[in-house]
């Protein structure tokens, strides 16, 4: 039977254990965990070494670009923007650096666009905080990303008005916490008055929480996020986005193509999503929205809706529709709703099927509201379609479905036409 060995320590062994050793007795056992964590998988940034007390501007201007700067743990205290220009640095804030904009009005980090086919911009971990204050300009936010920029496992808090603003076309983030900030947790905007919203941006694996703490209104433009002035081919994909005042994700005015999915998105005021306003070639699938939209606790067609498509045409942009599906709707207010507003567009080429639909509440309603008086949204023309979903309600035989101003039981519901294939089953 073979005997088991234990091998003899080398003295590269040896050395880290003593090494731990030493940590636990002088930093003490949480403190020393995380040094010994850092140790054991060495030095994660390799570049030119920053402490606070710096001079972050100089220090930046002085290298070449994409030079990476390794922050040291500790905080950085900033009085006035730290412009990149055409620089395009890798800032790894990741041991622990905080940079602190003391409520000054002006934006933390910021530079030019990268060419097209080249990297932007990159900041990795670290925290922001403290940027912007009343008298500021509301764009004012600690980043703001350009072109092809990154931004990965940073945290973004207690900032005036939005955590982190988004700008250039293919910009990335991921991982981020952005929570407890002002009016948005992150918001992707054009750079200028005019200018398209940008293209291609990623939004992944972040939480987005507990925003809008000044509590403005949404017709104050605020909540969780906002993306707006035409932001096309967007990916919003596997984040948390919760607690927020006011709405979770907001498309609004001419965006179009984006692709929505894996998000957990809960207990938000209003809306968990809005798209608004806007264009076809948009999938929102496989996501799970619980509990959204109660607010002060009234129901209604406009701002408590869990997911809401309003005054948005299917049938403009690259076109194909918008299509919701496979997405699991759970809580007291309305679900689901094709909203037209007065004086807008029709909603159009609207296709909701296969989703999921739990209805909590005896007043709780879905299907369509026709604010414009028209009754475009339901003809036929319109392409606007229920199809194979299945509801969970309260009395299988009470009236929840919305069409053409009427309120309508399931089997009228199906006889005009929407989810011939669903169905309807009573809520345990």
């Amino acid at each position: 039977m073979p005997i088991r060995t234990t091998p003899t320590p080398t003295p590269v062994s040896l050395c880290r254990a003593l090494a731990i050793i030493a940590l636990i007795v002088t930093l003490g056992p949480s403190t020393a965990r995380a040094a010994t964590e850092r140790t054991q998988r060495g030095s994660s940034c390799h570049g030119v070494q920053i402490a606070p007390g710096d001079d972050l501007q100089g220090v930046i201007d002085r290298h070449r670009p994409r030079s990476t700067f390794c922050f040291a743990s500790g905080h950085y205290h900033l009085s006035a923007t730290v412009w990149t220009g055409n620089e395009f640095p890798r800032l790894d804030l990741r041991a622990g650096a905080v940079i602190d904009g003391e409520n000054g009005g002006f934006v933390g980090i910021d530079g030019a666009n990268a060419p097209p086919d080249q990297p932007g911009t990159v900041i990795m971990g670290g925290v922001f905080q403290h940027f912007g204050n009343e008298s500021a300009p509301s764009w004012v936010s600690p980043a703001i990303v350009g072109r092809n920029g990154v931004v990965v496992g940073t945290e973004f808090k207690d900032n005036f008005n939005a955590g982190l603003a988004i700008h250039g076309d293919a910009a990335r983030v991921s991982r981020i916490h952005t929570h407890h900030n002002g009016r948005y947790g992150l918001v992707v905007t054009p750079a200028c008055d005019g200018c398209l919203g940008p293209t291609g941006v990623v939004i992944e694996h972040s939480e987005i929480a507990f925003n809008n703490t000044r509590q403005l209104s949404i017709a104050a433009d605020a909540g969780g996020t906002k993306f707006s002035g035409g932001t096309r081919e967007m990916i919003v994909r596997y984040n948390n986005v919760h607690d927020n005042y006011g709405m979770g994700l907001w498309w609004d005015t001419s965006s179009e193509s984006a692709k929505v999915y894996g998000n957990k998105i809960h207990d938000n005021r209003n809306s968990g999503i809005l798209y608004e306003a806007s264009y076809g070639g948009t999938k929102i699938h496989h996501n799970k929205l619980i509990d959204n939209g109660i607010g002060d606790g009234s129901v209604d067609w406009t701002t408590n809706v869990q997911l809401s498509v309003a005054s948005s045409d299917g049938n403009r942009g690259v076109g194909g529709g918008i299509d919701i599906y496979r997405n699991t709707i759970d809580g007291s207010a309305y679900p689901l709703a094709l909203v037209t507003h007065a004086g807008r567009p029709a909603a159009q080429q609207v296709h909701v099927h296969d989703n999921l639909l739990i209805l909590r509440s005896s007043s709780s309603r879905i299907g369509g509201k026709d604010g414009s008086g028209t009754g475009d949204m339901f003809r036929s023309a319109a392409g606007n379609r229920f199809r194979a979903n299945t509801y969970r309600v309260l009395d299988r035989h009470a009236a929840y479905w919305a069409w053409e101003d009427q309120m309508l039981t399931w089997d009228q519901w199906q006889a005009v036409g929407n989810d011939v294939k669903g169905a309807v089953k009573q809520l345990d």
